[in-house]
């Protein structure tokens, strides 16, 4: 919904990204198409799609043939983390544009007696019986690498690397979803304790809490393959493209000041030796399950 920051919303992103060499990951909820989008940059341009399967799954094919004949697509993002919309209280407070319309989920704004909540009105769209077997389902849709985005623990961190997907992005969808979900970078301190097999399997991204390049720096160290950052480039975004460009130029000279100080001269170099975690090594899971806690299921009553 990114038009509703700049007229030229996601295209404006799109830009910036191929000026600056960095991908975007365009969504289901875009407020263009993703021809649209694409052509916004040069065709060797690559993105990522961030998929929310559609409860009507012959639209969601459509749509897959269509990125599939993008050919600039790089990666499916599955989101699972929004099968159910989130308590966004905020939201509800605004009264919806009703102009406002998706593309590529045929939804259009509104407002019922809860108020606006664009979130939860416009997501109805999404298959909220979405499971694990169904990797499979998306399997013979595309050939397009498959990442798993929303993972918030390790035990589903181990379930994608059994189901054999290509990555998977550690996110509480910006903390807009399921109140007290622990970060993303907490999520990744439990892979590297719990499960540091996954980091040899498939690529692990990082998307939430991302604010300066030390943020950056931080989860490379620990582990992350990449990052997202999802709200500051919608802020930067109030200025079209050239908002977008700032931004990265921002961050990336905190993350080249960042690696100096800490006397790394190449991201290769980086490793988890540069990062103190003991003030919140306590947060962190030791075990799949909680550590004491049994659910006692009957009651005795």
């Amino acid at each position: 919904m990114a038009k509703m920051i700049h007229p030229e919303g996601e295209k404006a992103l799109a830009g910036g990204a191929a000026r600056k060499n960095i991908i975007q990951c365009i969504s289901s909820s875009a407020s263009f198409t993703a021809e649209e989008i694409t052509r916004a940059a040069p065709a060797s341009q690559p993105s990522f799609f961030q998929l929310y399967v559609n409860n009507d799954r012959s639209k969601t094919e459509a749509l897959l043939r269509r990125l599939n004949a993008l050919g600039n697509i790089k990666a499916i993002f599955l989101t699972v983390d929004a099968a159910a919309a989130g308590k966004r209280e905020a939201d509800e407070r605004v009264t919806a544009d009703t102009s406002t319309t998706l593309p590529m989920s045929g939804m259009t704004s509104r407002n019922d007696k809860r108020g606006g909540g664009l979130g939860r009105l416009m997501g109805t769209f999404i298959d909220a019986n979405l499971n694990w077997d169904d990797i499979a389902w998306l399997r013979t849709c595309t050939g397009i690498p498959i990442v798993i985005k929303g993972i918030q623990c390790a035990a589903d961190a181990q379930l994608a690397m059994r189901y054999g997907v290509d990555g998977i992005v550690l996110s509480n969808h910006g903390g807009r979803n399921l109140d007290t979900s622990p970060p993303a970078i907490l999520v990744l301190l439990e892979l590297q304790r719990c499960c540091p097999e996954v980091f040899d399997a498939m690529e692990v991204h990082v998307d939430g809490g991302i604010r300066r390049g030390t943020d950056i720096l931080k989860a490379l160290c620990l582990g992350a393959k990449a990052v997202g950052v999802g709200r500051p480039f919608l802020y930067a975004l109030n200025y079209g493209q050239e908002g977008v460009e700032h931004l990265f130029d921002i961050l990336r000279d905190e993350l080249e000041v960042a690696m100096r100080l800490v006397g790394i001269t190449d991201l290769s170099q980086v490793h988890p030796g540069l990062v103190n975690t003991l003030d919140v090594d306590h947060l962190v899971p030791t075990s799949l399950g909680h550590p004491y806690a049994r659910w006692r299921p009957k009651s005795n009553l």
